[in-house]
């Protein structure tokens, strides 16, 4: 029987990491096979991360090169670009961020915020799924200092939402409300002090992944760069329509542009939609933007000239809206344009961007809060102003708590005349207030069938006027008879309305209008 030297099998494994090392292997694509090979972010011994990684946590590892002065400062990071949308955000924090987060969950974003003299050692992480209506923030603050079992801590909530927890025992899945569950792990010496807090961002409509490949990449349940971005390989198709197909050189590696480096196949927003599949909806009246759906021109859409719709089709999906990473604003929406107005009007046609509602200089275009039921808060940017967003809630907003899943018709933020009376009510923004005129004993009825009492009799605000298109000015009348005097036309305030057009024959006391 043949014998080997005791070390025969180190010296063995040794030369083969070595030749891995510094060997090309075809199933890493470039720019990540690098000159160093496999060890330029992985270590056989005396590794920092848990997947033998150079550098503990698989954000970290990534952002050694993608960062200002990195190899690859071209797509560079840093933590504050992950987005904080509107709303739910506490009193102070503005929406901001440019690119989806990397450290997130259906169970919300954790942001430490210090306090104590002496920072916390100790970690936390949320988990479970959030199942409220409105994405809100929890705050949570150390109040009796000490490690797991022993420190406590006291939360509150953002409204709408709300809620909050008093004197709570540190430990392991402690229920906060909505299906948010926190863990408390403990550090060195005093692991939680007194003081120190942490901001917990939340969001609706969303669940944990189901492939099985991205459940595989995630850490405590959080999402990860290495959860969306397969490193090693870009052979899954992107969503970029202008993506390169697949071709390798000769030592294997990927030669191309615009792949992506997809963990799973994308190219109808697959990966997007596993987490977000409540709005992964056909229709507006199940409370969200239509998405995977096929696009055509009509007399309402258009088929955009700036975004881009599914490769090879004309399907508009979550994609076509949104740039997951590096947008060109830092609202946190991730839209692919700064000028909302542009991205809505590239396949929206029924809107005159001229029009009163859409002005950027006139604060009284910026929503106010829901002031009639709608819980829908306050838009505070003044970048916001004259938007879509001001009465369209993109993915729905709830009628009120008790029915999370009963959304205002067409994604308004109100019911028809409560919304037009939140800015044309008393104390509204708008100059023209006109809530009082219709509380009168005697007015022009206004209100859908049931408000009036009478079955299939409906009179909305938007039967005499046309949000989308109506602007300042009352209605030009002169005395002399002609063919226009009464056209819709002659009043700003009702551009756009269809109007009535009647039927002169035989009325000799009236001129017949042009046709």
């Amino acid at each position: 029987m043949k014998t080997f030297p005791a070390n025969f099998l180190l010296r063995a494994l040794t030369l083969a990491w070595l030749c891995l090392a510094r060997m090309p292997v075809p199933a890493v694509d470039m720019p990540h096979w690098t000159a160093s090979g496999c060890g330029a972010c992985h270590l056989a011994h005396q590794t920092a991360g848990n997947d033998l990684t150079s550098v503990a946590g698989n954000a970290n590892l990534c952002m050694s090169c993608h960062v200002a002065g990195g190899s690859a400062s071209s797509k560079a990071f840093v933590s504050a670009d992950q987005a904080l949308p509107w709303p739910g955000l506490p009193t102070g924090t503005n929406a901001a961020g440019s690119s989806h987060r990397w450290d997130a969950s259906a169970a919300g974003h954790l942001l430490y915020l210090g306090g104590a003299a002496t920072p916390s050692a100790g970690t936390l992480f949320s988990s479970g799924v959030y199942t409220g209506a409105f994405a809100k923030t929890y705050t949570l603050q150390i109040l009796a200092a000490g490690n797991v079992g022993t420190a406590r801590f006291n939360w509150s909530a953002t409204t709408p939402g709300g809620g909050s927890g008093l004197n709570i025992l540190t430990g392991t899945n402690v229920p906060l409300d909505s299906g948010v569950l926190m863990t408390f792990v403990n550090g060195t010496n005093v692991s939680f002090q007194t003081g120190d807090k942490w901001n917990l961002f939340v969001r609706t409509d969303l669940r944990n992944p189901t492939n099985a490949l991205l459940l595989a990449h995630m850490t405590n349940g959080m999402l990860r760069c290495s959860t969306c971005h397969d490193q090693h390989s870009e052979q899954v198709l992107p969503f970029d329509p202008a993506a390169q197909p697949y071709a390798t050189n000769l030592a294997g590696a990927f030669i191309g542009t615009n792949r992506h480096f997809m963990r799973v196949t994308n190219n109808f927003n697959q990966l997007c939609n596993d987490c977000h599949a409540p709005r992964n909806v056909a229709v507006a009246a199940a409370g969200s933007h239509p998405v995977e759906i096929t696009f055509a021109a009509d007399l309402k859409h258009r088929l955009p000239t700036i975004l881009p719709m599914e490769s090879g089709s004309t399907n508009l999906g979550c994609l076509t809206c949104h740039q997951v990473h590096h947008g060109p604003d830092t609202d946190g929406k991730l839209l692919r344009l700064t000028n909302s107005v542009a991205l809505c009007n590239d396949c929206h046609t029924l809107s005159d961007t001229a029009s009163s509602h859409f002005s950027v200089t006139n604060f009284a275009t910026l929503w106010p809060g829901g002031k009639f039921g709608s819980l829908m808060p306050a838009r505070t940017d003044p970048n916001d102003r004259g938007s879509c967003f001001n009465c369209h809630a993109t993915h729905g907003w709830p009628t009120n708590a008790a029915n999370p899943n009963l959304h205002f018709e067409h994604l308004l933020a109100d019911y028809q005349e409560n919304f037009c009376y939140t800015c044309h009510g008393t104390n509204g923004p708008a100059v023209k207030l006109v809530y009082a005129d219709f509380q009168k004993a005697y007015r022009h009825p206004v209100g859908n069938s049931d408000s009036l009492r009478h079955a299939g009799r409906a009179v909305e605000c938007s039967d005499c006027h046309n949000s989308h298109k109506a602007k300042a000015g009352s209605h030009v009348y002169t005395n002399v008879a002609t063919a226009f005097r009464n056209n819709v036309t002659n009043a700003p305030s009702l551009i756009g309305v269809g109007g009535v057009t009647v039927i002169y024959t035989g009325l000799t006391n009236f001129q017949a209008p042009a046709p």
